[in-house]
Order: C-alpha cells, then sequence, then structure tokens
C-alpha cells in the first residue's frame, strides 16, 4: 500500500487522531497532503485544530480534576514548573493563548491552567481562538515547503516529497534550536 493509498484511507479523521497525539508533526504534513490535493487546505487545518482541542481540553481535565493524583501532583512539583506555573497564575489569558506556541509548554500549560480557577469556557474558547491560529500556520507551513519542493524538483513521488519536506522541517526545527541554545549561553555548573 503506498502513502497516498493510506493517507486518503485514514483521510481527515487520521489527522485529528495524529495532531492529538504528536501536534505539529501532523499538521505540517497535512499542510504537505492539501499541496499534493489529498485535502482541501481548510479541511487539513480544521482538523489538526480539533486534534490539538481535544488534547489540549483532556490536559486541562486532568490538572482541573485529576489534580489530586499522584502523577499530576509530581509534575506540578517538579522545579522547573514552579517558575512557569507562578507565570501561568498571573498571566492566565496570555498563557492560554500562547502556550501552544512555545516549544515544551503544550503539555505542561493545560495541566497548570487546569489547576487555577479559570473557567474551562474561558480556556475552552482562547483556546481554540489559539489552536486555529496555530493549526492554519502548520497547515500553511507544510503547504509552503511542499510548493517550494514541487517548483525546485517537479512532480515527486509522494514518499520522496515527503521525506524532502521533514528533512526540511527537521534542518530548520534543529537550526532554530541550536541558535537558542548558544544564545542562552552554557548549562549552570559548565
Amino acid at each position: 500500500m503506498s502513502l497516498e493509498q493510506i493517507v486518503q484511507t485514514l483521510g481527515l479523521p487520521g489527522v485529528v487522531i495524529g495532531t492529538a497525539l504528536e501536534g505539529e508533526g501532523v499538521a505540517f504534513l497535512s499542510g504537505i497532503f492539501a499541496h499534493r490535493h489529498l485535502f482541501h487546505f481548510e479541511a487539513a487545518a480544521l482538523a489538526a485544530a480539533c486534534g490539538a482541542i481535544l488534547t489540549d481540553n483532556v490536559t486541562f481535565a486532568l490538572g482541573r480534576f485529576g489534580g489530586r493524583t499522584g502523577w499530576v501532583q509530581k509534575v506540578l512539583a517538579h522545579p522547573r514548573v514552579a517558575p512557569v506555573r507562578d507565570r501561568v497564575h498571573r498571566h492566565q489569558t496570555k498563557a492560554i493563548l500562547g502556550f501552544r506556541f512555545v516549544y515544551g509548554l503544550k503539555t505542561i500549560a493545560p495541566l497548570l491552567i487546569g489547576a487555577t480557577p479559570v473557567s474551562w469556557a474561558r480556556y475552552a474558547a482562547l483556546d481554540a481562538l489559539a489552536v486555529l491560529v496555530w493549526a492554519h500556520l502548520f497547515v500553511g507551513l507544510g503547504f509552503f515547503v511542499g510548493t517550494a519542493i514541487e517548483q525546485l524538483f517537479g512532480r515527486l513521488k509522494l514518499e520522496l516529497h515527503v521525506a524532502l519536506a521533514v528533512l526540511a522541517f527537521v534542518a530548520v526545527a534543529g537550526g532554530i534550536w541550536w541558535i537558542l541554545r548558544r544564545r542562552r549561553g552554557p548549562p549552570a555548573g559548565d
């Protein structure tokens, strides 16, 4: 079975599930598939948003209702979480709108926000707004990279097209990570 057949079989529900489990990578890939006309762009972005909203609300619920469980308490008590927890409590709206765009906060922030007195309705509305922007950004990025690859190399087999796009994504993400790491300087104790 080819990648194109797998994508067509799984369809948009596959994007919802994939985005709920992984996030950016699946949203990016769905943009490539939209470029190849396997999905409509807007449908891919909305499917990616649905998956992300699902994950965010489940994680929020864990923070809200599972806050007394051992796992959640352990996560919330971690030394690196304390400064984030303080910022989330002071700037709830900014935290809800921004956590999805900050690497490393996608899982912990909804837990922390769920442990605050913010209403679930307010959280869900602000999160949906942020997720819609996020989904369009990553699906659009995949669409853009897919278009650039086709312009550079012509029409390729889908597997090769995806492989080149993933390499480009990893190279750019790795470059950004490296630049940010160098700007912070060496870790304490070195």
